[in-house]
C-alpha cells in the first residue's frame, strides 16, 4: 500500500493585494484561490476581480517555481503542480493588471511531496513476444533502492533498476502461460520504504497472420522487391508460395519477393508463413496481388544523395530512424546507411541498397533491401519530400527526405549557433518533446547550450548543457554528438547532414534492461533570431493527457516587434473543431539566444517556449501535459485569394501522435479556380495499407491565407497558406491529421 502524508483540509481563501505602485485611478486586484496547500500533481483554480479598471482588460498571469499554468484567461487560471516533486516546495502565481502593470496580487502555493509509486499497473504479456513494463516512484530524495520483496516474476522476465534509480524495468521474453503476483519495495535515501503489489498475466500469443497489405506496384523491365510481413506467432518465420508469376521469386527465410516483370497485368498468388511455435508450428495464408504497369516512371526525379528522418511507432513502441542514401536516377538505391531505435532494439550504421519507383503522379515507393522497410513518398519540385512507412500496419512512421548539398558534404563545417526541435517518447513510452539552442565551435566542442523539454510529468525549463560532436562522414553525412544536460543527464545522438545549415538528428541512447527516450528532429543554423512586425503560420500537435486523442492547432501568429502578439487558429480535438485566440494583453519576450517566452498567447493549453531559427521562424516547445510541439514560419504573399493556390503540391503527415494514427503522403493539384484533386498513399492499423487513392473537391482561400477544402458536400480540411508554394493542412475528422504541403 502507498504511504501517504495526511494533509490538512484547506478552506477556500480570498484576499486582496494592492501593488505598491498603484496609480491615481485606484485599480485594485482581488485574487481568489481554492487552496494554498496541495499534493504533487493536483490543480488549483484561481480567479481575480479588478476594480476601477475602465478598460476591462483584466490581468496577465505569471508563475515562479515548478508546475504550469493552464486554461489561461484575463480573469482566471488553473495552476497544475508537477506530478512528482522530490521534496516539499512552493510556487508563486502573480496577477498583474494589464491597465496598470504596477498593480499586482500574488499567492504562494505549497506543494506537498508524497513518497509513492507513480505507476501501479503493468501491461499484460504474451508468450514469445518481447516484453517491457516500467514501475516508477517519486516524491522522495534519490537514490532509491528497489527489490522484489515477495512473489516471483513470470518465467523469462527480469527486473533492472534504471541508472537514475527513479524506476525499474521488467523486461525479457515470457516463456510460460501463467499469472504471476509479486510485491515490489522501494526505499528512499533516508531509509523510508513503501511497497506495492503487482501482477503480470502471460497469455497465449494471438494467431499468426500475414500482415502485408497492398504490395507496391511494379513496372515492366524494372527490378522489383517487396518484403512480406507477419504478425504474432514466434519468430523466426519461414515462407512459401504458390501460383507465383514466373518472373517473381520468394526467399523462404527473409520473405523478400524479387524479380523483373516482363509484361503488364495484375498477378495474384498465395503466400504461407510458418512460425517457430513449439511443439506445433502455426501457419497462416493470404492472397496477394502485384500490379505491373508499363514503364512510365519518373525515376530520374530521385537522383543523388539524400538524408532522411522518420518518427512513429512499431510493435515495440516509439520508433525513430535516420539515415542517408544515394539514388542513381534509374530506380536503384546504390548505397545507404541507417540508424534506428525503439524500446527493444537500437541498430546503428546499418548498410543497405534498394530500389525505388516514382510514379507520374509524383507519388512513389522506395525499398531499403536488408532493412525489411519500404516507404511511400511524395515529391516536391524543389527536391526531397515526405515519407511514410509502407510495409506493414504494425509499423507507422512519417517524416522527410531532403537532398544533400554535395559541396557541404565534401567539406563539412558545423560552426556557429544552431537551434533544434525533437519529438518522440520518454522512457515510459509517453510523448516527449525537446528544443533548444547551442553554439558549435567548429572543432568538435559545444561550449554552451540551453534547452526546454516537455513531458506528461511536466516541463523542464532552461536546462543548460555542454557537449561534443564529431565531423560527419564525407560519404554518408553521418556524425554523432553527446550532450550533458543539467537535470536530464546524457543525450547521445546521431545526425545526418543535409547541409552545413541543416541536420537531421535522432537520439541513440541505449540503456541495457530499460526503456529509453526515442526522439528525432531537425537542427537548423540560427541567423538573426528576432520577432518583428510580421505574421507567421504556426502549426502544433499534441496528445490530450491520459488519452490517445489528438489536439492539433494551425493558425496565424502575429507580432508587432514591440512585445505584443495576436494569435488566431483552428483547433481539432479528436474531431471536435473550435476556434482559439490569445488572451488579453498577450505578449512575448525575446532572449539574446533566441529563446522566446509568451504570456496569454492562446497557443496550446499553456504558453509554450519558442526557439527562433531566424526572423519570425521558430520551433515550438510546449509547457503542458499534452506535450505540444510544432513550428512557426513567416507568411509571405498576402493578401491571398483562391488563385493563390495553384499547381502541384507534395505533402504528408507530420510525426504521429499515437500508434493508431493514420500516416499518409499526398499529391494535391489545385487549378487556381477552386477545384482540387488528391492522390494519396496511406497506412494505419485500422484501415491497412492503401495506395493511389484519389479524391476531388473544391477549395476557397481568404485574404489572410486561411482556406477550406470541401469534398462530397463536407468540409474535410482547414489549411493556412505560408506562401503560394507552401501550406499547412489540418483534417476535420477524428484523426485530426496535420500535413505539410510544398511545391
Amino acid at each position: 500500500m502507498l504511504r501517504l502524508r495526511l494533509l490538512s483540509i484547506i478552506l477556500a481563501i480570498s484576499f486582496a493585494v494592492f501593488g505598491s505602485g498603484c496609480s491615481s485611478n485606484g485599480i485594485a486586484i482581488t485574487l481568489d484561490t481554492s487552496a494554498t496547500t496541495i499534493q504533487q500533481g493536483q490543480t488549483v483554480n484561481l480567479s481575480v476581480s479588478v476594480t476601477n479598471d475602465s478598460t476591462n482588460s483584466g490581468v496577465q498571469w505569471g508563475l515562479s517555481g515548478p508546475g504550469s499554468l493552464e486554461n489561461v484567461t484575463s480573469v482566471s487560471v488553473v495552476y497544475h503542480a508537477p506530478s512528482v516533486v522530490s521534496s516539499h516546495t512552493t510556487a508563486t502565481i502573480t496577477a498583474t493588471s494589464v491597465a496598470n502593470s504596477s498593480v499586482t496580487a500574488s499567492v504562494t502555493i505549497n506543494i506537498d511531496a508524497v513518497f509513492e509509486f507513480t505507476s501501479i499497473s503493468l501491461p499484460a504479456a504474451t508468450v514469445g513476444v518481447a516484453y517491457t513494463g516500467t514501475i516508477t516512484a517519486g516524491g522522495a530524495t534519490t537514490p532509491f533502492t528497489w527489490k522484489l520483496s515477495s512473489g516471483t516474476l513470470p518465467a523469462g522476465l527480469t527486473m533492472t533498476t534504471s541508472s537514475d534509480t527513479t524506476h525499474v524495468t521488467i523486461s525479457g521474453m515470457p516463456t510460460t502461460v501463467a499469472s504471476s503476483s509479486f510485491t515490489v519495495e522501494v526505499t528512499d535515501a533516508s531509509g523510508n520504504s513503501i511497497t506495492e503489489a503487482f501482477s503480470i498475466t502471460v497469455s497465449v500469443p494471438p494467431a499468426l497472420q500475414v500482415a502485408s497489405g497492398a504490395l507496391p506496384a511494379a513496372t515492366v523491365g524494372s527490378p522489383y522487391t517487396a518484403t512480406l510481413e507477419a504478425e504474432n506467432g514466434s519468430m523466426p518465420y519461414s515462407w512459401s508460395s504458390s501460383n507465383l508469376p514466373n518472373w517473381l521469386s520468394l526467399n523462404a527465410g527473409t520473405g523478400v519477393l524479387s524479380g523483373t516483370p516482363t509484361a503488364t497485368g495484375a498477378f495474384s498468388f498465395s503466400v504461407t508463413v510458418t512460425d517457430s511455435s513449439q511443439p506445433t508450428p502455426q501457419t497462416a495464408t493470404a492472397t496477394l496481388t502485384v500490379t505491373v504497369t508499363n514503364n512510365t516512371a519518373n525515376n530520374s526525379k530521385l537522383n543523388g544523395g539524400y538524408a532522411f528522418l522518420v518518427n512513429g511507432f512499431d510493435s515495440a513502441g516509439h520508433f525513430s530512424a535516420a539515415g542517408s542514401f544515394v539514388a542513381d536516377g534509374n530506380g536503384h538505391i546504390t548505397s545507404g546507411t541507417m540508424d534506428s531505435n525503439d524500446p527493444a532494439n537500437l541498430v546503428l550504421n546499418q548498410s543497405f541498397t534498394g530500389t525505388y519507383l516514382i510514379n507520374p503522379n509524383g507519388l512513389g515507393t522506395v525499398t531499403f533491401t536488408g532493412t525489411a522497410r519500404t516507404f511511400a513518398l511524395s515529391l516536391m519540385s524543389a527536391g526531397g519530400g515526405r515519407l511514410i512507412e509502407f510495409d506493414n500496419t504494425s509499423a507507422q512512421a512519417s517524416g522527410i527526405f531532403l537532398p544533400q548539398t554535395p559541396s557541404d558534404l565534401s567539406s563539412p563545417s558545423i560552426s556557429g549557433n544552431y537551434v533544434f526541435g525533437l519529438i518522440g517518447g520518454d522512457p515510459d513510452g509517453n510523448r516527449y518533446a525537446m528544443g533548444g539552442e547551442f553554439a558549435a565551435d567548429g572543432a568538435g566542442t559545444i561550449p554552451s547550450g540551453i534547452l526546454d523539454a516537455d513531458a506528461i510529468s511536466g516541463p523542464v525549463s532552461s536546462a543548460s548543457f555542454t557537449g561534443t560532436y564529431n565531423s560527419p562522414s564525407t560519404t554518408t553525412g553521418r556524425g554523432t554528438a553527446a550532450l550533458t544536460v543539467s537535470g536530464i543527464g546524457t543525450v547521445d545522438c546521431s545526425y545526418y547532414m543535409v547541409s552545413d545549415s541543416q541536420l537531421l538528428m535522432m537520439e541513440i541512447d541505449n540503456v541495457a534492461g530499460q526503456n529509453r527516450r526515442i526522439m528525432g528532429g531537425e537542427v537548423l543554423a540560427q541567423q538573426s533570431p528576432s520577432l518583428g512586425a510580421a505574421t507567421g503560420v504556426l502549426a502544433t500537435t499534441s496528445l490530450i493527457s491520459g488519452t490517445l486523442t489528438s489536439q492539433n492547432q494551425v493558425g496565424l501568429f502575429t507580432t508587432d516587434g514591440s512585445g505584443n502578439l495576436t494569435f488566431t487558429a483552428d483547433q481539432n480535438s479528436g474531431g471536435t473543431l473550435s476556434s482559439v485566440s490569445n488572451g488579453a494583453g498577450a505578449s512575448y519576450t525575446v532572449g539574446a539566444n533566441g529563446r522566446v517566452t509568451l504570456s496569454s498567447s492562446g497557443i496550446a493549453n499553456s504558453d509554450p517556449i519558442l526557439y527562433l531559427v531566424s526572423a519570425d521562424e521558430a520551433f515550438v516547445i510546449g509547457t503542458d501535459a499534452n506535450v505540444t510541439f510544432g513550428f512557426t514560419e513567416l507568411q509571405t504573399g498576402s493578401p491571398f485569394q483562391t488563385s493563390s493556390l495553384s499547381g502541384i503540391y507534395g505533402g504528408g503527415s507530420v510525426p504521429l501522435l499515437s500508434s493508431g494514427a493514420i500516416s499518409q503522403v499526398d499529391v494535391a493539384t489545385a487549378d487556381g479556380n477552386g477545384s482540387v484533386s488528391f492522390v494519396t498513399d496511406s497506412s494505419s492499423t485500422g484501415t491497412g495499407i492503401n495506395q493511389n487513392a484519389t479524391s476531388t473537391g473544391t477549395y476557397v482561400v481568404a485574404s489572410n491565407g486561411r482556406g477550406t477544402v470541401t469534398e462530397n458536400s463536407s468540409e474535410t480540411a482547414i489549411f493556412y497558406m505560408v506562401s503560394p508554394t507552401e501550406y499547412w493542412s489540418l483534417s476535420t475528422d477524428t484523426n485530426a491529421t496535420m500535413e505539410h504541403f510544398q511545391q
